[in-house]
C-alpha cells in the first residue's frame, strides 16, 4: 500500500481506485502517479567534428505532474477552493500517496476540465515543481582585509610612539648623530631593492630614497614625517617585490638587525655630555624598534600575499612554517621589549588576524601525503597515476630526490594533495 493510500479512497464505476491527496490543505483524489526526472546537459557540436560533447549543468528539478479529481454535489466549491490554492503566491504543500510530503511550486498553467457527461466531477491537471531550500550567500569578512587592517593600525602605533619618544633638540651632536643613524638605515632599506624587477617600481623606490635622504636633516626634527617616510619606502619595496619568499628572509634579516643597538660614535666623543650620550642611545633604540616593527607588519603583509600564490606557497604545511616564524618574531618583540601598551594590543592584534588567515586559507592549499607503488615505475606513469597529470612527473621527481625518473623506487614517496 502507498503512502496514506487508504486516506479518502474511493472506487469508481470502472473500477479505478482514487485515493486522497492535497495541496496548501485542500482535498482532491488522484489515480495517475508521474515523477519527471533527468540532468541538465548541454549537448555542444562543433562544424566539422563528428562527435559532441556534453556538459553536465547538474540535476534537472524534479517535476509531478497530478491528475486530479474533485467529486459530488460540492464539487464546484472544492473547484474554486484548488483554484485559489493554484493561484496563491510561493510554494505549498503538496501531500501525495506516491511521494509523500513534498514543497512544491505550480510550474505554469493548471488545466480544470468540466465534462457534460460525467456530471459532479471536475478533472484537474497540474504540474508542480520540488522546490528546494533557497539557500542565500553568507557574508563573510576577509581575514586578509582584517589583517590589513591591523598592520595599518599596527604601525600607526609605531609611528606615534616614535614620534612622541624621539627628539633631537639639544646640542647639535644629537642631530648629528642620527643623521648619521638615518643614513645607515636608509641604506639597508634600499639593500632591499635588489629584489625589485620592474622598471617603475625601482624607479619609485630610488625616487623616495634619495628625497628620504636629501631632506633628512629636516626630517629628524619632524619624527612624524621621518616615520612616515620610512614606511611609504618600505611599503613601496614590499609592494613591488617578485620573490615574496626572499624578501620574506630580507625582511627577517632587517629585524634581526636592528635587535640589538649600539651607540659607539656616542660612546666614543669625549665632548658629548652623559644626558647627551643617553639621548643618542634613546634616539638610535626608538629607531630600531621602528625599524624592527616595521618589518614585521610588513611581512606579514608579504605572507597574506605568499599564500594566495600556489606557486610561492605550495602545501598547507610550508604556510603554517611560515606563520610560526613571524609569530616567533612577534612574540620577541612583545616579550623582550617592552613595548608600550598602545603598541603592545596593535601588534597583539596583527598577531591574532595572521593566525586567522593563515588558519583559513592553508585549508586550500595542497597537503603533503605519501603513496607507496607497488613496484618501480617510470616516474610518468606514476604521476599519470597519482595525479593523473603525467607533466607532474619533475615534481615527484624532484620532491623525494629520485636520481634517475626511469626508476622510482618502491617505498613510501611524497606526495602534495
Amino acid at each position: 500500500m502507498g503512502w496514506r493510500e487508504n486516506m479518502g479512497s474511493i472506487t469508481l464505476p470502472d473500477g479505478r481506485v482514487l485515493v486522497g491527496a492535497s495541496f496548501r490543505g485542500v482535498f482532491f483524489h488522484t489515480v495517475v502517479s508521474e515523477l519527471r526526472v533527468g540532468r541538465r546537459n548541454v549537448v555542444n557540436e562543433f562544424p566539422q567534428r563528428d562527435d559532441p560533447s556534453v556538459d553536465d549543468l547538474g540535476r534537472k528539478a524534479r517535476r509531478v505532474v497530478v491528475d486530479a479529481y474533485v467529486l459530488g454535489q460540492d464539487h464546484f466549491a472544492q473547484r474554486d477552493k484548488l483554484v485559489e490554492a493554484f493561484e496563491a503566491k510561493g510554494s505549498g504543500e503538496l501531500i501525495h500517496p506516491r511521494f509523500g510530503v513534498l514543497n512544491v511550486a505550480l510550474d505554469g498553467d493548471a488545466s480544470l476540465k468540466e465534462e457534460a457527461d460525467k456530471g459532479g466531477m471536475t478533472r484537474i491537471t497540474a504540474t508542480f515543481v520540488v522546490d528546494g531550500k533557497t539557500v542565500f550567500p553568507a557574508a563573510r569578512t576577509s581575514t586578509v582585509s582584517l589583517l590589513e587592517a591591523a598592520t595599518n593600525a599596527a604601525d600607526e602605533a609605531s609611528e606615534a610612539h616614535f614620534a612622541e619618544a624621539y627628539s633631537v633638540a639639544g646640542p647639535s651632536v644629537l642631530a648629528s648623530e642620527a643623521i648619521a643613524s638615518m643614513n645607515k638605515s636608509v641604506a639597508g632599506l634600499l639593500a632591499t631593492a635588489r629584489l625589485v624587477s620592474s622598471v617603475e617600481g625601482l624607479a619609485d623606490i630610488v625616487r623616495q630614497t634619495t628625497l628620504l635622504s636629501s631632506n633628512i636633516a629636516s626630517l629628524i626634527r619632524t619624527p612624524v614625517l621621518l616615520s612616515q617616510s620610512l614606511r611609504s619606502l618600505l611599503a613601496t619595496t614590499v609592494q613591488n617585490v617578485n620573490r615574496p619568499l626572499l624578501a620574506f628572509t630580507e625582511l627577517q634579516t632587517l629585524f634581526e638587525g636592528n635587535r640589538r643597538t649600539s651607540a659607539t660614535s656616542a660612546t666614543n666623543s669625549t665632548s658629548t655630555s652623559t644626558s647627551t650620550r643617553a639621548r643618542v642611545l634613546v634616539n638610535e633604540a626608538e629607531c630600531a624598534a621602528l625599524h624592527r616593527r616595521l618589518a614585521l607588519t610588513n611581512r606579514a603583509r608579504i605572507l597574506a600575499v605568499a599564500i594566495s600564490n600556489t606557486d610561492v606557497v605550495q602545501t598547507g604545511d610550508q604556510a603554517t612554517a611560515l606563520r610560526d616564524a613571524l609569530l616567533h618574531h612577534l612574540d620577541v618583540e612583545l616579550e623582550d621589549y617592552d613595548p608600550p601598551a598602545e603598541v603592545v594590543a596593535a601588534l597583539s592584534d596583527v598577531r591574532a588576524a595572521m593566525v586567522r588567515d593563515m588558519a583559513l586559507r592553508s585549508e586550500y592549499l595542497l597537503q603533503r601525503s605519501t603513496y607507496t607503488p607497488a613496484a618501480v615505475l617510470p616516474a610518468l606513469v606514476l604521476a599519470h597515476r597519482i595525479y593523473q597529470d603525467a607533466n607532474r612527473a619533475d615534481e615527484l621527481v624532484d620532491r623525494n630526490d629520485v636520481r634517475n625518473p626511469a626508476f622510482m623506487p618502491a617505498r613510501a614517496l611524497e606526495i602534495l594533495q
